[in-house]
């Protein structure tokens, strides 16, 4: 299973990713000189039983070698960097060594305690330990003692330990909020229920208001509206219907393959195998699937606000001082975002984390920081923050500020478009200016490594990911590039005849996207491999300011090309009808899809030994079809129902006197997907 027990008896020292394991007989040493200590008598009693424990005929021999591996020593900055998932399987090991069940509570319940500091210098170690439940209370002196032992060079005092247990104290369905959180769920699943019904009875002719407000519940509405094209198919850009999903799945791809690292034996296999691969890239650097999103945002804002101004209307265009307008503006996006987020907060936070027989990892766990960080969440703030809280929607919050901001350049690009396109272009440029400060001052790698790191760049990850990855002013160029494009899209969509374009012109067109796409996903190659010299150092430099936004430029060509009536067969492909119940679900898909990644991991046998990836994709792809069961269920209970109620009690009736449009061949994309 592990590196052998012979190797274990042979050296009361092993060195494991970094971390330095102890044989048994050395931990043996430890647990004996522990009762010495001042303890209670609970605890002494409890240190006493773990040998007899681990060599009774009931005990598998896995969890007596999970429990002696789990002790560990090592440099600080381990949890700070790609190998504190050692550090997590060790947890994993310890709760491993309990026996603990989903149905059965073990008679000796452990805790896995752990000790370090982030602001101590990288050579002061860290520590951690398995002990008996009933020690929890006592862990410092447990640490101290464990730290006497294998560093006594060491002599600061602990000022930090944390511990997490194998068994939670009572289960979900023994607590009241989790229970009242699962009542409420399910108020809202029949109240669905009851509204279809009553949909099915009377009809769409609701007379009185609370009707009105149940048929906004109804399921027969609703999936009607994932399944159809808006009634005006010139509002919509076919091509994003595929990009949306495309990026969904490419995310929970990436995110799978990093968080299985924490239940992996041979790790170090697997991560050279991610990182060695050219090919591999297009995981290793996932994280690019963020900035599809951003851009696909920014079309969608700019392309659907020009559309509408840039026709002939009887209607007053907004200005500067247009509040009232600027007010509905911004409702419109809250009232699009929160009932999805708030459920997806509520259901995470006080039940669905807790639901598993033990706690997850504490620094991750939402049970234990969304208590103390959700309002963060709840105003937006959370990636200009710590970004503790389902660090996973950082991306909402950074989203939500740049829609904050988009007027300024909305209003530019209309009242004078060389202008807006100058500010776009500075503004741009400057949060690369400032992508280029941060990573020179901290010597960060170009973007976030999540598998190996080469030595030449600085290995803090979680620094890097709150300084820099999440921060807005960083990543605001691929937002205002899908601005650009959204603008340029509403202005072709008025040209009354289509010129005939040329095959120059569409080699050319598809060339810039392809080599903006594959120089953003592939680029990275030389910086993975720690290629070290002044002019490479100058080429990481320069990927880490600009690969994010060059990439994006690959996608928008992308996507005008398909727009545009060029795409052929890949418009065909991405402007699919498949795909639009999956693109309008993919906003719920995102806030749960981090779920059942980690639930698949821990229903499965511990640890998981890599082979190949294919086993990798298989869990994939069952966690892709639950995150979309989660996401249907918050799709009909809330996100599209507050947007019913929103249409229903606070929009207006229209006052817009379109003239006729032609139907021109700018609709020639979606008639080649409907032949298709």
């Amino acid at each position: 299973m592990h590196l052998g027990i012979y190797l274990l008896l042979l050296s009361p020292v092993l060195v494991s990713a970094g971390l330095e394991e102890y044989d048994e007989p050395f931990i043996l040493q430890f647990i004996n000189r522990s009762q010495t200590l001042d303890l209670s008598p609970k605890c002494k009693q409890s240190l006493a039983l773990v040998y007899d424990y681990l060599n009774d005929i009931e005990t598998l021999t896995d969890q007596k070698i999970c429990y002696f591996e789990s002790f560990a020593t090592g440099p600080n900055d381990l949890f700070l960097s790609r190998d504190q998932d050692r550090w997590v399987y060790k947890g994993y090991e310890c709760l491993l060594s309990a026996g603990e069940t989903v149905y059965s509570k073990s008679e000796h319940p452990m805790h896995y305690c752990y000790t370090h500091d982030d602001d101590k210098d990288k050579r002061v170690p860290a520590f951690s330990v398995c002990i008996p439940s009933p020690c929890a209370d006592e862990n410092q002196k447990l640490l101290e003692e464990w730290r006497r032992i294998t560093h006594p060079e060491a002599t600061e005092p602990i000022t930090f330990t944390a511990c997490t247990r194998s068994r939670h104290e009572k289960q979900w369905f023994e607590l009241p909020v989790p229970i009242a959180d699962f009542g409420f769920n399910m108020g809202l699943v029949m109240l669905v229920v009851m509204a279809t019904i009553f949909h099915n009875m009377r009809g769409d002719d609701a007379k009185t208001w609370s009707a009105r407000i149940l048929l906004a519940f109804s399921a027969k509405t609703n999936f009607k509206k994932l399944v159809a094209l808006p009634k005006d198919p010139q509002s919509c850009i076919t091509c994003l219907l595929g990009l949306r999903f495309g990026s969904m799945v490419w995310t929970l791809i990436g995110h799978s393959f990093i968080f299985v690292q924490a239940y992996m034996e041979n790790v170090e296999d697997f991560k050279s195998s991610m990182v060695d691969n050219f090919l591999n890239q297009w995981i290793t650097n996932f994280t690019l699937s963020v900035d599809v999103f951003l851009t696909l945002g920014g079309t969608v804002l700019s392309y659907s606000w020009f559309r509408k101004w840039l026709k002939n209307t009887s209607e007053e265009e907004p200005t500067w001082t247009s509040w009232g307008y600027w007010l509905r503006f911004y409702r419109h996006r809250v009232v699009r975002l929160y009932p999805a987020y708030l459920y997806t907060l509520l259901a995470v936070t006080l039940r669905i984390s807790v639901t598993h027989f033990h706690p997850m990892w504490p620094p991750t766990d939402p049970a234990i920081q969304c208590p103390k960080y959700w309002w963060q969440n709840v105003l937006f703030v959370n990636s200009i923050l710590d970004n503790q809280c389902m660090p996973w929607t950082w991306y909402i919050g950074t989203e939500f500020i740049y829609y904050l901001l988009s007027p300024i350049f909305l209003l530019s690009l209309r009242k004078a478009p060389k202008l807006g396109f100058i500010l776009c272009f500075v503004v741009i440029m400057f949060s690369a200016g400032l992508n280029v400060e941060s990573i020179v001052r901290n010597n960060f790698p170009p973007t976030q490594f999540l598998w190996k790191q080469p030595e030449i760049f600085n290995p803090n990850f979680i620094q890097h990911h709150l300084e820099l990855y999440i921060k807005p002013q960083y990543r605001i160029g691929p937002y205002l590039i899908g601005i650009l494009l959204g603008y340029q899209l509403a202005r072709y969509q008025r040209i009354p005849v289509k010129p005939q374009q040329s095959n120059r012109y569409i080699i050319t067109m598809w060339s810039v996207a392809l080599i903006g796409i594959f120089f953003g996903l592939y680029g990275l190659y030389p910086a993975l491999q720690g290629w070290d010299s002044i002019a490479w150092r100058a080429y990481h430099l320069l990927y880490g300011a600009l690969h994010r936004n060059i990439f994006s430029i690959g996608v928008a060509f992308l996507i005008y090309i398909c727009h545009t009536g060029i795409g052929g067969p890949v418009n065909v492909f991405l402007s699919s009808n498949f795909f639009l119940p999956l693109a309008n679900l993919s906003f719920s898909a995102y806030l749960f899809h981090m779920i059942p990644v980690v639930l698949t991991y821990m229903l499965v046998p511990f640890p998981i030994y890599f082979n190949t990836q294919i086993p990798l994709f298989i869990h994939c792809f069952v966690q892709l079809l639950i995150t979309y069961v989660f996401a249907i269920i918050c799709t009909m209970v809330s996100e599209l129902p507050a947007l019913n109620i929103e249409r229903l009690l606070l929009s207006s009736p229209p006052k817009t006197t379109l003239k006729p449009i032609p139907q021109t061949d700018s609709e020639l994309q979606l008639k080649t997907s409907e032949k298709a």
